[in-house]
């Protein structure tokens, strides 16, 4: 099923064969994923973050796929704790909309980022080894995949055969992306951001590889090869701005920086690609 938001188009959960076939992990994909006669999988762990892209991507399987069972699931962060009640009130909200699908409860499970002694020397040490991979990216985050890699797929060996439902976007334009940065400058005068938190504003290293495959083993990124603007086209266009947009949270700003997580920060990527996306007021973005 093709699928056109915000100007962009993807292929939403019918190229799974195809995609499959050309992964070097072709054979344990079909040993270990449980499809249906029309080659979709019978139950997906979805990776609900809070944000918009994961919610999105719940909405349009939900829609369009009815038949898939969906089991959600959350890494809460525990330094930013109002990220699970807005995955929860996602779920919720999905669940009134759809009261014939098949969307079980969420299941949260708590991870620390910041945990210094434990998962910070295994967050360098990769990222000393997969540099093309982590690019930029600070060690806490890098942390946090790497808890979330060990987290998910222990929550998906609970299910037969599941794939793992990721709505990760690309990165945005580069022209936009370089903005980025200036706006956060103009915005804090005070704030003397190193070259490094600068590219840190700007994007994610790992969202810039054009063309990648939407599935290799049983992790589906239907979204890798489009933009956040394909998004804010769901949200706007299956009239979802006024319940479940200002549900969703994006931010990964500190307490202090969004005063006690009720406010933007306007310091990391994430705010600025939501603002560019959705075109928000105020935002000096168009």
């Amino acid at each position: 099923m093709k699928l056109t938001y915000g100007n962009q188009t993807i292929e939403f959960w019918t190229n799974i064969k195809e995609q499959i076939n050309k992964s070097p992990y072709k054979e344990q994909a079909l040993k270990d994923i449980d499809f249906d006669d029309d080659f979709l999988p019978k139950q997906i762990v979805m990776s609900l973050s809070g944000g918009c892209d994961s919610a999105s991507a719940t909405y349009l399987t939900l829609k369009h796929f009815p038949q898939i069972e969906i089991f959600p699931f959350m890494c809460n962060d525990v330094n930013a704790p109002k990220d699970a009640g807005a995955a929860e009130e996602i779920v919720k909200l999905l669940q009134k909309k759809f009261p014939n699908g098949k969307l079980n409860d969420i299941t949260i499970k708590d991870f620390n980022d910041r945990e210094v002694g434990g998962w910070w020397p295994k967050a360098r040490d990769s990222m000393l080894e997969n540099q093309k991979l982590y690019g930029n990216m600070s060690v806490t985050a890098v942390a946090k995949i790497l808890q979330l890699d060990k987290l998910i797929p222990e929550f998906m060996s609970q299910f037969k055969g599941p794939i793992r439902l990721d709505g990760m976007t690309a990165n945005p334009p580069v022209k936009i992306r370089m903005a980025f940065a200036k706006y956060a400058k103009e915005r804090f005068p005070e704030i003397n951001y190193t070259p490094k938190n600068l590219e840190r504003i700007q994007g994610e290293t790992r969202r810039d590889s054009p063309g990648k495959p939407n599935i290799t083993y049983n992790v589906y990124q239907p979204y890798i090869n489009v933009n956040k603007r394909f998004v804010a086209g769901v949200f706007k266009e299956e009239g979802l701005m006024k319940d479940l947009f200002p549900i969703t949270r994006s931010c990964v700003g500190s307490g202090k920086q969004t005063k006690d997580f009720t406010a933007w920060c306007w310091q990391c990527f994430w705010c600025y690609e939501k603002a560019w996306a959705f075109n928000l007021p105020n935002t000096h973005m168009a």
